[in-house]
């Protein structure tokens, strides 16, 4: 009985010593390693000049390690990790930014995306990550409702999402996005499919106008062409901050979406991946994101505003839901917009 004590004791310490947690805390071989290695593939959806801004950072930490940048839309990027792994191509070593294609329960499931548990992913909310690890929100985006302050009193700007359909909003007074999607699953999953789908039909009868992007909607606002908008909060925030003539409105409950950070099943540099995930979720890396106007998910990394994400009701994208093609069938029917535009 003692020889069998002692033979599982030391299974058990062979298994900690083989577990992704405990590689983690190996930091000096870790980086021994990431220096061997000596360069790093990053797909990234931030802006070039962000993506070059914590490149530049984690390179200066780490001087061996030269990052490659691929920047590209989340659709691109998830049509091209797909194709890459077909082709047995394995290119990339971490990937931010694709969670918005409900893409990630496939990566998953084709072995894809691998677990890592950051030592980092202990300040991130719960609500934010994975449990298992195969990916985290480096930030967050909330969906709000924004007013031209110049066209609309605070008092009379929408409360609620019933108030969007007041008669005075009918009439291309609301401007949407042609890609709401997470938005609109959002919602559904939340009021129920037979109440959300009655809501958006009276919705769609308001005439909203639908365009591409955020940013490019809130400066038409700000320019006066609409009243209202859904877009980013943190867009609307760095232009109010700004003192421009909008603002924004909480509809509760505020969908968010996330944008993730996952890594690659096969790394080509997995020591220096695990490095890059622990530099971009550590506190340093988390204020940057908070003074380029993004929302933090650092539960330690206050949003500025703290207004951002504190204070009402939220609901996170269905990151786990691969069949958000349904629920973008469903978007573009009732609103009348084309496949694909």
């Amino acid at each position: 009985m003692r020889a069998l004590r002692i033979l599982r004791l030391a299974s058990a310490a062979l298994l900690i010593c083989l577990s992704p947690a405990h590689a983690q805390n190996t930091g000096p071989d870790l980086v021994a390693q990431a220096r061997k290695e000596g360069a790093l593939v990053w797909y990234t959806t931030l802006s070039v000049p962000e993506a070059n801004e914590f490149s530049a950072a984690f390179e200066k930490l780490y001087p061996f390690i030269r990052i490659e940048i691929f920047r590209s839309g989340a659709g691109a990027i998830a049509n091209r990790i797909f194709s890459e792994y077909a082709a047995k191509n394995y290119r990339f070593d971490v990937v931010q930014g694709i969670s918005s294609r409900g893409v990630i329960p496939a990566f998953r499931r084709r072995g894809i995306i691998a677990a890592y548990p950051s030592p980092e992913y202990k300040f991130v909310a719960s609500d934010l990550k994975d449990k298992d690890g195969y990916w985290s929100a480096m930030y967050v985006n909330t969906i709000v409702l924004a007013y031209n302050t110049r066209m609309v009193k605070p008092a009379e700007a929408p409360r609620t999402y019933d108030d969007l359909l007041q008669p005075r909003w009918k009439g291309k007074k609301i401007s949407n996005d042609t890609e709401n999607f997470a938005w609109f699953d959002g919602l559904l999953k939340t009021w129920g499919r037979e109440k959300a789908l009655a809501y958006f039909r009276r919705l769609a009868a308001q005439d909203q106008v639908f365009q591409r992007g955020s940013r490019g909607r809130i400066q038409l606002v700000m320019a006066g062409e609409f009243p209202l908008t859904i877009a980013y909060g943190p867009h609307v925030q760095g232009y109010t901050s700004r003192g421009a003539p909008i603002d924004w409105v909480a509809l509760e409950p505020v969908v968010f979406i996330f944008d993730s950070v996952s890594m690659a099943a096969r790394p080509p540099h997995p020591a220096a991946a695990q490095l890059f995930i622990d530099f971009l979720f550590s506190k340093s890396s988390q204020v940057k994101l908070r003074e380029m106007n993004r929302i933090p998910s650092r539960v330690d990394v206050e949003p500025d505003p703290p207004r951002l994400f504190r204070g009402f009701a939220r609901v996170g994208q269905d990151v786990e839901d691969e069949n958000l093609s349904q629920s973008i069938e469903l978007f573009r029917d009732i609103f009348g917009l084309p496949a694909g535009g």
